[in-house]
């Protein structure tokens, strides 16, 4: 194992974080991306990783938003750190401030999720209209999310 011969290497922490997440390992995952973050504090990946992994999980909500914070410092048009910071919005029920980063992020990056994020906004915002087309943008872009098609099969 390359953490054997170089146990300094962040990328190989931050790829075995990646490879803990896929495995739906999600505390082997922050840990991985925690010591890829000890190694490297501007590791904006990680940072942005870590962040994301926290709202996704709706744990450490203050610290997740340094953490996107930093790594948006550090790469300000990168669509999928918008797009974090834009969830945390919504994971903390602001809103106006989520789709304002969320309709952000999709002009950077034509990402499934991001559009599948701005639907879910707009959707507990009230405008249903928006928050279908975001989620048919969603599928438009990749047609296999069951959990999206859900959502536009139950929504009136």
């Amino acid at each position: 194992m390359i953490l054997e011969i170089s146990p300094l290497d962040t990328e190989a922490h931050f790829y075995l974080a990646n490879i803990y997440d896929e495995l739906k390992n999600r505390p082997k995952a922050e840990e991985a991306l925690k010591k890829t973050l000890e190694l490297n504090p501007d590791y904006h990946q990680a940072l942005n990783y870590l962040g994301y992994l926290y709202v996704e999980e709706n744990k450490n909500l203050d610290q997740a938003q340094g953490m996107i914070n930093k790594a948006l410092e550090l790469e300000p048009n990168n669509g999928a750190y918008v797009d974090s910071l834009g969830w945390l919005y919504f994971k903390q029920g602001k809103l106006k401030e989520a789709i304002n980063e969320l309709e952000k992020a999709t002009s950077l990056l034509k990402d499934p999720v991001i559009f599948d994020h701005l639907g879910d906004a707009y959707f507990k915002s009230g405008d249903i209209e928006k928050a279908k087309k975001n989620w048919q943008a969603s599928l438009g872009l990749d047609e296999k999310q069951d959990k999206v098609r859900e959502k536009l099969e139950h929504t009136p």
